[in-house]
């Protein structure tokens, strides 16, 4: 009976035990689910951001600009003789390129050479006249000392006649060497190699002094003005005006074109600027010159003509420790997006969680722009090498917001 009762109160004290160490585990677990549940924030959706990290780089500055290629000379053609048009060669034509002293066209020289003929006896005839009165004046001169034996006077001595015959003497050889010109100038001699832009005469075609013949240019370079801004013209190294400068030491220009579906391109260089600003559009004109355009010399199959429209990129000074960032980084004139860490992140990534599961604050920051093109932003300090810039492209954006870092956007300038 004794031994019944012990047995009894054994069980009860067991099971009060299973009761309450079920109990510490079920509070056990409830607390520790009811811990991680309250550990676990809410999800929020972040925007998205691409980044490149800023550092220092060397950048040659690349202005573009347009303008349309003409060539260095270009003349009108013009008769200085009267006359008819007797012949015109081959190389007179439109397109037709020739060499420089090539005849071009000829005038009728029959009376011209008749003149000449006719000048050439002038001179003759003066020539022996004054011939006869040096040897008169010297007759007069001796007679005039054995009479008198004194010497004569100028009036005595004949000298006012020898100078008249001096005087005709050297106006006859003028009016032979002008009848010499007017006769060459019968033949349109080319000035310069070149190519002719129009002929307005045709063979049988009558001419006065100054009708215009024709227009031709030379071949030798072609030049284009390219307007720039004035700070735009800082960036390239041109000399002060009347400095000279080699050709090939001059800013480097390439210039192209679209023919269809074929890009043309061609090389130049900048040789010289335009002092004065254009009072239409307050811009600076700059001169590229491109040396043999047609491809005269080297036999070239992509001629630059005349009047072609060119879009130009013209190589500018070299620029150290600056930032080049693409052009999108950039927000309105003068300011960034910086992706930084918080405070608070940074101490969880010493604690070990990884820093790109955390988020970062997109941080307003004005900068130095220093230059901007279509394609890069060229900004000096205002940055620290190793921060991220923030490429992306945001709507509703606030200075301080949070963002998700997504992956490195390329940096090639």
């Amino acid at each position: 009976m004794e031994y019944s009762s012990k047995k009894n109160r054994l069980w009860r004290i067991g099971l009060t035990l299973g009761v309450l160490v079920v109990g510490a585990a079920g509070t056990i677990l409830t607390v520790k689910f009811k811990t991680k549940a309250e550990s676990k924030p809410s999800e929020r959706k972040l925007p998205s951001v691409r980044v490149i990290t800023a550092k220092p780089d060397t950048y040659t500055f690349q202005i573009q600009s347009q303008g349309t290629a003409l060539p260095r000379t270009t003349i009108p053609l013009v008769s200085e003789v009267s006359g008819k048009v007797v012949s015109m060669s081959k190389k007179f034509d439109a397109g037709q390129v020739f060499n420089k002293n090539d005849i071009l066209l000829t005038i009728d020289q029959r009376d011209y050479e008749l003149a000449l003929a006719q000048a050439k006896a002038t001179l003759a005839q003066a020539d022996l006249r004054l011939q006869m009165e040096v040897k008169e004046a010297a007759v007069v001169r001796r007679e005039w000392k054995l009479i008198n034996q004194v010497e004569p006077t100028g009036l005595q001595a004949r000298e006012p006649q020898l100078a008249e015959a001096k005087a005709a003497l050297a106006a006859a050889q003028v009016a032979m060497e002008s009848a010499k010109h007017n006769l060459q100038r019968c033949k349109i001699r080319a000035p310069f190699e070149g190519m002719v832009a129009k002929t307005s005469v045709r063979p049988g075609q009558f001419v006065t002094l100054s009708t215009k013949l024709g227009e031709i240019f030379s071949t030798d370079f072609a030049e284009v003005r390219l307007p720039l801004t004035a700070s735009e013209l800082n960036f390239i190294e041109l000399p002060s005006p009347g400095d000279s400068i080699l050709l090939d030491q001059a800013p480097a220009v390439t210039l192209s074109s679209q023919a269809g579906n074929q890009s043309l391109e061609w090389h130049g260089r900048i040789v010289r600027s335009e002092e004065t600003v254009d009072p239409l559009n307050r811009l600076i004109y700059v001169v590229a010159q491109i040396k043999d355009p047609y491809g005269l010399a080297k036999h070239k199959a992509l001629p630059l003509r005349s009047g072609t429209f060119v879009q130009a990129i013209i190589k500018g000074r070299t620029q150290e420790k600056v930032f080049v960032l693409p052009r999108q980084a950039l927000r309105g004139k003068d300011r960034i997006w910086i992706a930084t860490p918080a405070f608070s992140l940074t101490l969880q990534h010493w604690l070990g969680y990884r820093e790109h599961d955390q988020p970062s604050y997109l941080i307003f920051r004005s900068v130095d722009v220093l230059y901007t093109d279509a394609k890069d932003v060229v900004i000096t300090g205002s940055i620290q090498t190793g921060e991220q810039i923030i490429t992306s492209l945001l709507a509703g954006v606030i200075n301080g917001m949070e963002v998700n870092i997504q992956s490195e956007a390329s940096t090639n300038p």
